[in-house]
């Protein structure tokens, strides 16, 4: 069975846009529930971003558009 580097030094020969479908690919495969928790930095950017978003000093998009607008980005989706 092919170890984790194996596998890394496998990856970083594909081109860009087949590392990013596999990064895509792969964090499809983890469920919700072992996702690693938040570090405490990124909890207070969140916060920083929440009340400048309640002070409507910043706008938001949301996830499904930010996503299709990533993919195209990459060349993932035609």
């Amino acid at each position: 069975m092919p170890t984790f580097h194996d596998v890394l030094d496998a990856a970083r020969t594909l081109t860009p846009t087949d590392r990013i479908r596999l990064l895509d690919a792969l964090w499809e495969e983890v469920p919700p529930s072992e996702w690693p928790l938040p570090t405490e930095e990124w909890i207070a950017e969140a916060q920083r971003r929440s009340a400048a978003f309640d002070r409507n000093e910043m706008s938001a998009t949301p996830w499904a558009e930010v996503r299709i607008r990533a993919r195209h980005k990459a060349g993932l989706d035609g």
